[in-house]
């Protein structure tokens, strides 16, 4: 913390959270749990938005779409001249208004000084198609896909034939990957980071838990047994984080409800939960 890595941490939270694992084996528990997670501050989101931006997106086009004018595409979203292209946060319907892609596009406007012109809103795409050839669907997670399922029928689907659309993400989990590919075709996704059974806390690929003694499968029984013995109420594949995906990523603004619960869980009188949501 001294360095800065977790910038946005609070130092009296961080202990606040430790202080829910009680005994030597849980405290054990905790550091895993910490060695293992993947956070990004506000300075490494940015410099993540930065590198798509910069880097990913006119990348993966060069090679898909190289007829497509976007090799510029992140000096050009901060000109005046119609660059041809939209960004548009991932908001699905009856969103709230917290929703982190629209703390992203705030980002995108005030430390990457992209023109406010070319970010749109959803509802916004058929009045922008013609001017702009191409709409880039912009988010912070991609998980199970689901909800960007929803997304894309509810907002894109009358368009796929009319303009190119992307789905860009600063990380992206290979199973939300693999659901939307097929589903939608017509799509280009693309991410910074691609997380995947590595990154899982209790999966044998991860080896987070290497010993003799604590095995992958007993660290996920004793983790088991600490959510029931500290009252957080979940059953099902939801106890290892949304599509039991066992990460622990969280961003210094939101943390995906693909991470485990016990970085983000606040309904239970016996645990102190380290990141919002």
């Amino acid at each position: 913390m001294s360095y800065g890595v977790w910038a946005g941490i609070a130092p009296a939270r961080l202990d606040a959270w430790i202080a829910n694992f009680k005994t030597p084996e849980e405290r054990y528990f905790a550091a895993k749990v910490l060695d293992s997670l993947i956070y990004r501050s506000d300075i490494q989101t940015i410099a993540l938005m930065r590198h798509l931006f910069s880097r990913v997106i006119p990348d993966y086009f060069r090679l898909a779409r190289p007829f497509l004018n976007v090799n510029n595409i992140y000096h050009s979203l901060r000109g005046n001249t119609d660059p041809g292209v939209r960004i548009v946060p991932v908001v699905p319907p009856n969103s709230s208004p917290g929703k982190s892609a629209l703390t992203l596009a705030r980002y995108l406007k005030r430390a990457l000084k992209f023109n406010e012109a070319w970010i749109i809103y959803p509802h916004d795409i058929p009045s922008h198609i013609g001017p702009a050839h191409t709409f880039i669907c912009f988010d912070d997670f991609l998980g199970t896909g689901f909800q960007f399922t929803d997304f894309a029928n509810d907002s894109l689907s009358p368009y796929w034939s009319a303009a190119n659309f992307a789905y860009a993400s600063l990380a992206g989990h290979i199973d939300g990957i693999g659901t939307l590919q097929p589903a939608f075709p017509e799509l280009h996704i693309m991410t910074v980071e691609r997380l995947g059974n590595s990154h899982a806390l209790f999966h044998k690929d991860a080896a987070f838990f290497p010993d003799d003694v604590n095995d992958s499968v007993a660290a996920r029984e004793f983790y088991y047994w600490l959510l029931e013995d500290r009252g957080i109420d979940l059953t099902g594949p939801n106890r290892r984080g949304f599509g039991h995906f066992e990460l622990t990523y969280a961003f210094e603004h939101s943390v995906p409800d693909n991470s485990l619960p016990i970085l983000w869980w606040d309904d239970s009188p016996k645990w102190t939960r380290l990141f919002d949501r």
